[in-house]
């Protein structure tokens, strides 16, 4: 059976308007893919290579140009790599980069050395995007990557699919690639997980980093949001139940002419067990300090109508993680001091917050720093994207900059002076590193893990009373 392809009729005239002018490009085909259906949502130019410079956090470029690209063999596939994983970042969970599209005046597929290049390619942007498991950066259903081409002399547009990875498959196959007139439908799903977690710090005599903490926080994080429980508008489903089908149950629910219209989007709940969010064992360790993680993760998640309840809630938890990973990659890359605690100081950090940003009938998004404006996700868009965008269509309010009005309040306390270190820059979602917190958590920890010892005790002694 030939695998299909669905995708907005725009990216035909995308591919069109550079076949045209004869121009070469390679770019990223963006998706998803679920058991029901595979869409393509977007292609976007790989933006040229600059003089040895990689794409910045926000999307632009220091570096002067180098000379254009003339064909495939020219082209790094280190900078398409990237490419990729920053846009990566800007995809809700659910969403990865499918492959990659060319327009040139070689068949691609014809001659052995191009086809080899494309190979490289995507099995060295395959590489690179695994390095990092908690971006959910490569799609978990297939390891088959598509490869997009127009000829620029004839205009005709082929798809074909090869398998990257480990596997030594090599074989070559073709890909039905349909384009839609009308806007593709999505089920929104929209979630806001309440991250307030304190965590020990533990300084090994080799010494551990802000990127090491974070990264031990974020593995931590990730095992707790995939045994969580998810309800879908107050209600657990069955995950083998369609999305649409809940959207039509809802609608006969509420046919009545009082009814309110049905909302367009889902609100997921997530909810950890109990027994789930205990420690598993008990450890004496000493603590050098501690980080207190508080905030809201707004999670805005585009899934296929069709799609099960079991893919969209797969999504939302990699939505939360991909989005926690790309702040905090952002935010260790933005600090100057990369020591996890200052002497005697409690540090007040925030990173980057999330705004949304159109791309035709869902949204993507990005992050801004604390003091950027929306004007700053324009460039990124530009650049990582090719879209143009106004200032007005950034959606800017899911998530608000934080409140240091604590902070600030101890900042101005003359007896505090040295215990509160300059605030850096960032959003809503903040962390807080100190002395004090960690052995408070750790006694908690100990009465949680013994409290069942205890009580029994009490109940005998009480017995023999």
């Amino acid at each position: 059976m030939v695998r299909t392809v669905y995708s907005p009729e725009y990216c035909l005239q995308y591919l069109e308007q550079y076949a045209s002018q004869e121009i070469f490009v390679t770019g990223l085909i963006l998706g998803q893919i679920t058991d029901a259906r595979e869409n393509v949502i977007h292609i976007a130019r790989t933006p040229e290579e600059k003089g040895g410079e990689a794409i910045s956090n926000d999307g632009s470029f220091a570096s002067e140009k180098q000379d254009p690209v003339k064909n495939l063999l020219g082209v790094s596939e280190a900078w398409v790599a990237d490419h990729a994983k920053h846009v990566t970042r800007m995809l809700p969970g659910g969403m990865f980069v499918l492959g990659i599209f060319i327009t040139s005046d070689e068949d691609v597929f014809e001659d052995p050395n191009y086809f080899s290049k494309v190979k490289t390619i995507l099995n060295y942007t395959y590489k690179v995007l695994n390095t990092n498991h908690l971006m959910f950066a490569n799609c978990p259903h297939s390891n088959e990557r598509l490869i997009l081409h127009m000829s620029t002399n004839t205009k005709v547009l082929t798809c074909k699919s090869i398998e990257v990875g480990p596997s030594k498959n090599v074989a070559i196959k073709p890909v039905e690639w349909k384009f839609l007139s009308k806007p593709q439908q999505w089920q929104r799903l929209d979630c806001y997980y309440e991250f307030d977690e304190v965590y020990p710090v533990i300084v090994k005599k080799s010494g551990i980093s802000v990127k090491q903490q974070f990264q031990q926080i974020l593995e931590s994080s990730h095992k707790t949001i995939e045994s969580s429980v998810m309800f879908l508008d107050g209600e657990l489903k069955d995950p083998s139940e369609q999305l649409e089908q809940l959207i039509k149950k809802k609608k006969t629910k509420n046919s009545s002419k009082t009814a309110q219209e049905v909302p367009k989007s889902m609100h997921v709940s997530l909810f950890v067990p109990f027994e789930n969010a205990l420690p598993e064992t008990v450890e004496y360790l000493e603590c050098d300090g501690s980080i207190h993680f508080s905030g809201i993760v707004a999670s805005s998640v585009f899934m296929y109508p069709k799609a099960s309840v079991g893919e969209a809630i797969a999504a939302v938890k990699q939505d939360i993680i991909r989005s926690l990973a790309s702040r905090f990659t952002m935010h260790c890359d933005a600090l100057i001091d990369d020591n996890l605690l200052p002497e005697e100081k409690v540090c007040f950090n925030e990173p980057p917050r999330r705004v949304l940003v159109p791309v035709g009938s869902l949204y993507l998004c990005d992050y801004l720093f604390p003091g950027e404006a929306p004007a700053e996700a324009l460039l990124s868009v530009r650049e990582l994207l090719d879209l143009q965008i106004t200032e007005a269509d950034v959606i800017c309010d899911i998530e608000t900059p934080a409140d240091t009005s604590e902070f600030d309040a101890l900042d101005r306390d003359t007896s505090s002076e040295e215990l509160l270190a300059t605030p850096q820059e960032a959003s809503q979602f903040m962390y807080i590193t100190g002395i004090a917190f960690a052995f408070l958590v750790l006694f908690v920890s100990i009465f949680i893990h013994y409290y069942d010892s205890i009580s029994e005790f009490m109940r005998k002694l009480l017995t023999i009373s």
